[in-house]
């Protein structure tokens, strides 16, 4: 159990917090730095407001259900979603990203809001989260993927038409995978929206709000002394 003080990053911590997130590089996966940027700046914070953490990467399904049932205390590498916030209270956001289409280098293809998007055959990520208005446009022609790398890969084959992501997991994928996509692919502008990224403490908790505000105190010491900004930067956010 933690006491926590609201407004400040004060708390005596009696018990670890399982910090979960699921495979989405560069901001959560195995064999990244610190497993990934999401994983590595939730636990500095929750570790500076005093609490013990252990991490861990699953798939995203039990994500999901284990934070909905309180087997996992905090879940890491969100969007804000209100399906979601109905079983996990948020934290502040401590990262933005933008999320954007990708097409085949050259293409003369345009995006002017969703309905200009129609002619053209989408890969999407199954239970990927990427904008409300767009995740429910099922009047656009959308093709599942299992990862983002694998709808990159498509549409530089000429097999669907577009992708999208986060900017920065776009470019993770592309470096991981070989230079010919980077020589072959291209974001379309302007970007779909921007999104933030949280945490977030399982409702199940009744202490779920004290954790939350004790994250979020420590976050705002962590960007006033410059510390958060050293973490991200070992990541190569730019």
């Amino acid at each position: 159990m933690a006491i926590s003080v609201f407004g400040s990053s004060v708390a005596i911590a009696e018990e670890r917090l399982l910090v979960v997130a699921d495979e989405w590089p560069p901001f959560s996966g195995e064999g990244l730095p610190g497993l990934g940027i999401s994983l590595d700046v939730t636990r500095a914070v929750l570790e500076r407001a005093g609490y013990e953490v252990e991490t861990a990467i699953l798939p995203w399904s039990r994500v999901v259900s284990g934070a909905k049932s309180g087997e996992y205390d905090v879940v890491t590498s969100l969007f804000l979603d209100p399906e979601m916030q109905k079983s996990v209270f948020y934290s502040e956001p401590f990262f933005e990203t933008q999320v954007q289409f990708v097409r085949q280098k050259g293409r003369d293809i345009t995006y002017d809001g969703l309905d200009s998007l129609q002619p053209y055959v989408i890969a999407v990520g199954a239970g990927f989260l990427y904008e409300t208005e767009f995740d429910n446009a099922d009047h656009l022609k959308k093709f599942e993927v299992t990862t983002t790398l694998q709808g990159l890969k498509m549409v530089a084959a000429g097999r669907v038409d577009l992708t999208l992501d986060s900017s920065h997991v776009v470019r993770h994928s592309m470096l991981l995978s070989d230079d010919a996509l980077q020589d072959q692919l291209e974001f379309l502008q302007p970007a779909l929206t921007k999104q933030q990224i949280h945490m977030a403490v399982s409702r199940s908790r009744p202490d779920h709000a004290g954790i939350v505000a004790d994250f979020n105190a420590a976050l705002t010491d962590m960007r006033a002394d410059g510390s958060l900004d050293a973490l991200l930067e070992k990541h190569n956010t730019d």
